[in-house]
């Protein structure tokens, strides 16, 4: 058992020890100068916590949401009465349909965690919210007015006009309100200051996507190494060496740090629970870099069993049946339309083929999908016959001799892999995601590249995330394998779409 598994089983019985427990051995890393010390409000300590600004800007755009709702909704209905004359409704009436309307309206936005301080600076995240709630609030609406028969005042059309209204008028309050949140000044405050025990490529990796991510409210402001001195790679010279990892409580007090990422938990438990005490007396958050799941990492989740916490790939995206489910019927339509564009083109295409290389015109293969199930694809014959009765099973590369003309063609166009629609349609494939390969070259390629099998969580399709990237035929694998990943952490309905209409026009190293 390691030392982390020990940690999780045994830190509800054992007390914590003090901090830095174990001597630091070998010679200490050069330091850097640190970082200058962000000066707090001195109000009072709270409002220097970073948490506290991002919980104070959650709610100041709840109230803007809900103040630019009624306003949206209360100017809807005016218009609306002003182009009713024979009705005459009080202030207060119109008032509280702008009231309910607003606060039925934020809920819901509340409901799909808009204002969690994750998603603040995420206005995509924000913008579909908005819509969803908006339909939400109007089905919600009608249902009212047609239910308690509401003749004085009916506002249906009045809704329809409350619809564009709130989209116009929210869009243009939270553009102005993203400007200034992106205030340096703004941004900042509300941004964890974080110190980095230990380095490798893992946490080299973590802080780029924190630098291109604009929604990360968090900065690595420094490093220390692990004790003994040591780093696993060594850090980026744009960053600073603020120590050695016994000088951690006072380089934590001059960084006004509030968050540690412990990178290598290689250390010992006693060293890893004495850290996570000092965080908790000094109220720092702790987080560790999980170093024992290479692939799917977006799946990590602590699962608690009889009391007992367990962390592990537990859910990815399309786990969930509401998902399998959507993509299922965008495969069946998919597959519907392709299949009736077979008709209309393979006919056509075989018999060229034919007309160049005699024998069958339809080619089928051995290849594997989800959970490694083997399937039989179909695809136009692109390649003489016996193609690999010679080099045995190999990818085509660019300028391949064993190619036919028309072979050319259809596979820089992909109209050999049309009869695969069929494949969709029986639910061997889907219309998106990582290419399927056959058995022989997995069997070769589990055991030399890594994370290889984890591509097999999901039906193998006709086009993915890789191949509108590029990253198709005699292409770097561990590339492919990392895009494919990417697909199967990120799913989502849209991103298929995307996939299905970026192969018509994108078709780099199709050959």
């Amino acid at each position: 058992m390691s030392s982390v598994q020990s940690y999780l089983i045994q830190a509800r019985e054992t007390p914590l020890p003090e901090f830095g427990i174990l001597p630091e051995v070998g010679p200490p890393v050069a330091a850097r100068p640190p970082q200058e010390k962000r000066k707090s409000p001195a109000s009072s300590v709270a409002e220097g916590i970073p948490r506290e600004h991002a919980f104070r800007l959650s709610a100041r755009l709840l109230i803007g949401d809900a103040i630019v709702a009624f306003g949206a909704v209360f100017i809807a209905f005016l218009f609306r009465e002003w182009q009713r004359a024979d009705v005459n409704p009080t202030l207060f009436y119109t008032i509280s349909w702008s009231a309910g309307s607003s606060i039925l309206l934020t809920w819901f936005m509340a409901m799909f965690r808009t204002y969690e301080t994750s998603n603040l600076y995420r206005m995509r995240t924000w913008s579909k919210n908005l819509l969803k709630s908006t339909a939400l609030w109007s089905i919600i609406l009608w249902a009212c007015i047609g239910f308690f028969r509401i003749d004085e005042f009916s506002p249906r059309i009045g809704t329809f006009y409350a619809i564009i209204s709130l989209l116009s008028l929210c869009s243009l309050w939270r553009v102005v309100a993203f400007m200034v949140m992106i205030q340096p000044r703004v941004k900042e405050a509300a941004s964890s200051r974080v110190i980095v025990v230990g380095w490798n490529e893992k946490i080299a990796h973590l802080r780029g996507a924190m630098r291109r991510d604009l929604s990360q409210l968090c900065e690595i402001v420094g490093c220390v190494p692990m004790p003994g001195g040591k780093f696993g790679t060594r850090p980026p010279k744009d960053l600073a060496v603020l120590g050695d990892y016994s000088s951690l409580p006072q380089l934590v007090s001059d960084c006004d740090a509030h968050s540690i990422i412990l990178a290598d938990v290689s250390c010992p438990a006693r060293e890893i629970r004495a850290l996570i005490s000092f965080c908790q007396r000094e109220m720092i958050r702790f987080q560790m870099m999980p170093q024992y799941f290479p692939a799917l990492n977006s799946g990590l989740q602590i699962e608690t069993v009889s009391g007992v916490a367990l962390l592990g790939v537990n859910q990815l995206p399309l786990d969930r049946t509401v998902n399998r489910v959507a993509k299922r019927c965008l495969d069946i339509v998919g597959s519907m339309i392709g299949l009736c564009i077979c008709c209309a083109v393979v006919p056509l295409f075989t018999l060229l083929v034919y007309w160049e290389s005699p024998g069958p015109v339809i080619f089928r293969q051995r290849r594997m999908s989800r959970s490694g199930r083997t399937f039989y694809i179909y695809k136009i014959r692109s390649m003489k016959l016996s193609a690999e009765a010679k080099s045995g099973p190999v990818w085509c590369k660019q300028d391949d001799d064993r190619r036919l003309k028309i072979g050319a063609f259809m596979r820089k166009t992909n109209i050999d892999e049309l009869p695969q629609f069929w494949n969709v349609m029986k639910g061997e494939m889907s219309l998106v995601g990582p290419r399927p390969e056959r058995p022989e070259l997995i069997e070769k390629f589990k055991n030399t590249i890594p994370n290889y099998n984890a591509r097999h969580e999901v039906r193998s399709g006709l086009t993915g995330w890789a191949q509108i990237n590029g990253l198709r035929g005699d292409t770097d694998l561990t590339k492919r394998i990392e895009a494919d990943l990417y697909y199967l952490e990120n799913w989502s309905l849209w991103l298929d779409v995307h996939c299905l209409f970026s192969t018509v026009f994108k078709n780099k190293n199709a050959y």
